[in-house]
């Protein structure tokens, strides 16, 4: 049975590096990123990034010109991750309860060594377009007040960047990922409220997806639906903390650091704060009418006590997406043997106010909707189902 129980591991493992690739694929294809380098390793790296493995890329001009520009971007293609997780989990919680742990433990092995070979193999190079030499030397010369870089001037038809991925972190992340879908999965056998709301929020999730995929292609083609595809968890997570008051802070130095010095702001709150409310709040009655038949007191009571549940699970959900969703990009030109810092750009939540805004809006919104689902029942005197 232990034998059994680690190939149905494996099997597991193999069915979400087969998930993962195949979104990160579509994503791409959408942004037709095919016409610039090579599509499987541009998959490849795209799926070590979901891992958690920072990408580092290195432009060298054509011509033969002693300069480099090296670079390394850290963000979560959150869309592929969340695929991997979802399809992993679901692979393990298929057998029941039953050699849980030995699945789990061989599926993490899995995809730790799976994830780690796919950043390995992710190197290749990316054609950037024509002309980006020369944009990007007279906006840096016009940006630093007269200093120039060593691409102002110079007349660059193509760009080759090379890329590649970390295979350490990819590792790290990939092993701290895969053990907490395992958690996961054996809070929902061990807990039967835990696994009926992860059953539950299924099929919502997926179809949040597919319309908010839909919704893009629909606005903006489907280079736009590519890029929610990858990343639609960040772009949800990002407005949810926004509309619960969790602000996000843009930080940038280097020659470049003024392109961005004052040129962002978040967008208008008024229908994120009334969004974010909603989604709290429907996820709190959802709750309250799963739970509603097992708790007892009056109405004040039973809202007291969902708000104090509550509370905390939200706070928790907030932090990890302020954690995940953080972006960093470093840029350097190097030339003979001068290396010069040019952009280091990094956008963060905190996720100190994360965690007071989610206890906050938490309670407030488990109190409004156990007295919601009470006042429902009372008028109806029929029990809901979650």
């Amino acid at each position: 049975m232990t034998a059994r129980d680690i190939g149905r591991g494996l099997a597991a493992a193999a069915g979400a590096l087969l998930a993962m690739a195949g979104t990160a694929a579509a994503g791409l294809l959408l942004l037709d990123a095919g016409r610039g380098g090579r599509l499987e390793r541009l998959t490849a790296a795209v799926v070590a990034m979901a891992a958690g493995g920072p990408a580092d890329v290195g432009v060298t001009p054509a011509g033969g010109l002693p300069i480099a520009v090296q670079g390394r971007i850290e963000v979560l293609p959150l869309g592929v991750s969340l695929v991997g997780a979802v399809v992993l989990g679901t692979l393990l919680l298929g057998r029941g309860r039953s050699g849980l742990l030995v699945r789990g433990a061989s599926a993490a092995v899995a995809c730790t060594a799976g994830l780690g070979a796919v950043a390995a193999a992710a190197r290749g190079t990316l054609t950037l377009p024509s002309g980006s030499a020369r944009a990007a030397g007279g906006g840096v010369g016009a940006c630093a007040s007269g200093t120039r870089t060593p691409f102002a001037g110079t007349s660059v038809d193509k760009l080759e960047a090379g890329f590649s991925t970390a295979v350490g972190p990819t590792v790290a992340g990939a092993a701290v990922g895969a053990l907490a879908v395992v958690g996961l999965c054996w809070l929902a056998v061990r807990f039967p409220a835990v696994g009926g709301t992860l059953r539950a929020a299924r099929w919502p999730v997926a179809g949040a997806g597919i319309v908010g995929v839909l919704g893009a292609w629909a606005v903006g083609g489907p280079a736009v639906a590519g890029g929610v595809l990858l990343a639609l968890p960040l772009v949800v997570g990002g407005a949810l903390l926004l509309g619960l008051g969790v602000p996000w802070a843009l930080s940038s130095g280097g020659m470049l650091s003024c392109v961005v010095d004052g040129g962002w702001s978040p967008p208008g709150r008024g229908a994120l704060v009334v969004l974010s409310g909603a989604v709290l709040l429907a996820c709190a009655v959802a709750v309250a009418a799963r739970t509603g038949a097992d708790r007892a007191g009056g109405p004040l009571r039973r809202a007291a006590g969902l708000a104090v549940r509550f509370a905390p699970v939200v706070a928790a959900v907030l932090v990890v997406l302020t954690l995940l969703s953080r972006v960093s990009v470093e840029l350097g030109v190097q030339a003979f043997i001068i290396a010069v810092p040019v952009l280091d750009l990094r956008l963060a939540a905190s996720p100190w106010v994360a965690l007071a805004a989610g206890l906050g809006a938490g309670a407030v919104a488990g109190f409004a909707a156990s007295l919601l689902v009470d006042a429902v029942r009372s008028r109806t005197s029929v029990g809901w189902r979650a």
